[in-house]
């Protein structure tokens, strides 16, 4: 059962075009560290609730302190699914007043496409309670965009919006994967429209977890490919990952603050030379390559 909804005044989030994720477990993703400055980052909750001894640091002294992050944190409630089963109200709760993110998800869910209709259904209604619950807490809060099909997703966000919510978080990383995004996103972002028109409200979206550019220009991104695609060697150029032997950008100058006209080919020669450092410099090209929003047909 549905519990009664409430409403409260939920103030946007205005998601910047890309929100990095970062590795809390891994300094090298903390690219402020190396004087590169984004408005955003979202932190995984799922890495900290993993590991004690980084829960135990982080929640002393709150996100802020611990990553040395003077730009907006938010919390990523997606996780692994044996998580999300074990979480209570009371842990979120917990977790999220001790963190002190300055903005939160509602806590994720699982509704897996080829599973029993019963399970993704049972799950929206959790999805939905929890964003009730959520009403409770005193920061920005971000609503989930889930659902097997176009029917759980009409409904859970239909309630979404009865509570206010305006800023949204599409995890699509399963959807992408399966090639049902594209034909997805469009109905979404119909649906949500038309169910904030009324209310004389603008929601926004947020693209979450897939390292490729989708042409959508009303919606923004989040993902952790600027870092983990460059441990692999492979080079962001406007909105599209390239080996850097590839010969069409093998020798295009790059005049991002951390290139300074230096080519994919010159990369390739430090990487012989050293590898450590051209890590750094391609994971850092490739975060100002999101930044800049620089898309071959999109931005």
């Amino acid at each position: 059962m549905i519990p009664p909804l409430r409403k409260k005044d939920i103030s946007k989030v205005n998601f910047p075009l890309y929100v990095p994720q970062i590795d809390v477990a891994d300094k090298g993703s903390w690219f402020w560290r190396e004087g590169i400055e984004m408005p955003m980052i979202f932190v995984p909750l799922w890495q900290l609730v993993l590991n004690n001894r980084l829960l135990s640091q982080a929640s002393s002294k709150g996100l802020h302190d611990f990553l040395g992050f003077n730009g907006k944190i938010l919390l990523s409630t997606v996780m692994p699914d044996e998580l999300i089963d074990k979480l209570t109200k009371d842990d979120y709760f917990k977790l999220i007043n001790d963190l002190k993110p300055d903005a939160t998800m509602v806590p994720d869910n699982y509704t897996y496409t080829d599973a029993p209709l019963y399970q993704s259904w049972s799950q929206t209604v959790r999805l939905i309670s929890f964003a009730n619950d959520f009403l409770d807490l005193e920061i920005k809060l971000i609503g989930l965009i889930k659902g097997a099909n176009l029917r759980q997703i009409y409904f859970s966000l239909r309630r979404e919006v009865e509570m206010n919510y305006i800023s949204f978080v599409m995890p699509a990383r399963e959807l992408f994967k399966q090639g049902l995004l594209n034909e997805i996103l469009p109905h979404v972002l119909i649906i949500l429209k038309k169910l904030c028109r009324a209310s004389g409200k603008n929601p926004e979206i947020l693209i979450y977890g897939i390292g490729r550019k989708l042409g959508y220009k009303e919606v923004s991104y989040s993902n952790l490919s600027w870092y983990l695609e460059a441990k692999h060697g492979l080079y962001y150029k406007e909105g599209e990952l390239n080996d850097m032997r590839n010969e069409k950008i093998r020798f295009k100058e790059c005049y991002c603050e951390v290139c300074r006209g230096t080519m994919p080919q010159d990369l390739i020669d430090l990487w012989i030379k050293d590898p450590k450092s051209c890590k750094r410099m391609l994971t850092l090209h490739n975060l100002l390559e999101w930044k800049r929003g620089r898309w071959a047909g999109g931005h």
